[in-house]
């Protein structure tokens, strides 16, 4: 029998028990599947009826994203040669839009691009939305982006953080874009602290989380700073007592619980009688004080850099840092398994859960759909 003579009704639910990273496929071979895959009602059967999804691996590689598969047991690591792909709008052709950075929420992508425009996109589904500035606005090079959620709603509520960086001096403008208004609200200024032009944001339960710099007073000092998407307000966090290390970065399992990894510019371990850890990872607790998770001594150096990104595996005691050089280093159990490099200079490294999240649009009075402004 063949799929086009089956009802509809059993065309969706089977395709409601696939995963959505294999949706992102299928939808392509069919006009029929790729509007039930992008549709609201099928988003919620899925949900409902798909296998847990397995946390992936991405990066962006000549100003694409790619999907990286590490094999701990034959050490190894392929980039994928499907590529997520993300046409531009603006062209007539095919042509794939050109990514500078990319940040993660809930198995969304906001990314940013080399001609300085702004998207959500969902890989799995194909569902885009291009975000124009405000008014008369301009997005930079310097700019600091992050996706949320109001985790406190009943229903997700995406929002966009925007930071205006300026060092001299020293002010970060930052606004909210809502997706239920098709706007930007500008929150306010913050003056007592900065973000280093390498530090990396990540998502855990809708909120933001980077390794911010105090300024307000000196010696300046590091902390995790974050953003709550359902207040709208900043909040920091202390680095683990005694933080030695001169590299720190974010890293989240799952979106789940929040790591943090130090490591020395030489990552190194001393065997003359006393252990020094070149490389430590903590987790956040459900009490919010740090818990020293895995350490990770060397025989041999091998250089990290202060634009690295890592990913924390606890269950198989593996860390995994990209350098920003794209040099890939793999470790287990106190052992330096693999090393390859990636290709490219983006040091981006990131776990992708993939869903078919929706991303919304704002209503109008009697629940029609107002629409965004076009691109």
């Amino acid at each position: 029998m063949h799929w086009r003579s089956l009802p509809g009704d059993l065309v969706e639910d089977i395709l409601s028990r696939v995963s959505a990273i294999s949706l992102a496929r299928l939808r392509e071979t069919s006009k029929q599947w790729n509007a039930i895959v992008k549709s609201g009602r099928f988003a919620k059967m899925h949900t409902a009826n798909a296998p847990t999804e397995e946390s992936l691996i991405i990066t962006l590689i000549d100003h694409k994203v790619c999907l990286v598969k590490i094999n701990l047991h034959a050490p190894s690591v392929k980039v994928a040669t499907h590529k997520l792909y993300l046409k531009d709008p603006l062209s007539d052709s095919s042509e794939e839009v050109h990514i500078r950075n990319v940040f993660h929420c809930d198995g969304l992508l906001l990314c940013t691009t080399k001609d300085k425009r702004l998207v959500v996109w969902n890989p799995c589904s194909g569902e885009t939305k291009w975000v124009k500035p405000r008014d008369r606005d301009t997005y930079k090079k310097t700019d600091y982006y992050a996706l949320g959620y109001d985790n406190k709603s009943s229903c997700k509520q995406y929002k966009i953080l925007r930071m205006d960086r300026q060092d001299l001096p020293l002010s970060n403008v930052y606004e909210i874009y809502d997706f239920t208004s098709n706007a930007w609200r500008v929150l306010g200024v913050a003056s007592d602290w900065f973000l280093a032009k390498y530090r990396r944001g990540v998502s855990s339960k809708g909120n933001t989380y980077w390794v911010a710099t105090q300024a307000a007073e000196k010696p300046h000092h590091d902390f995790i700073l974050s953003f709550d998407f359902s207040t709208e307000m900043f909040q920091s966090l202390s680095l683990p007592h005694l933080f030695p290390y001169g590299t720190s970065a974010l890293s989240v399992v799952k979106e789940e619980q929040l790591c943090l990894l130090g490591a020395d510019l030489d990552i190194f371990f001393w065997d003359e009688g006393t252990e020094l850890s070149g490389l430590q990872v903590w987790v956040i607790t459900s009490t919010g004080s740090w818990s020293k998770s895995q350490a990770v001594y060397n025989t041999r150096r091998y250089p990290s850099s202060k634009g690295m990104s890592f990913l924390a595996d606890e269950q198989n005691k593996v860390v995994v840092f990209l350098n920003s050089n794209n040099m890939l280093h793999v470790m287990r159990q106190n052992k330096h398994i693999l090393a390859k490099h990636l290709g490219g200079n983006s040091s981006l490294l990131l776990n992708y859960v993939p869903s078919l999240a929706q991303i919304q649009e704002a209503t109008l009075p009697g629940g029609r759909k107002r629409k965004a402004p076009s691109t």
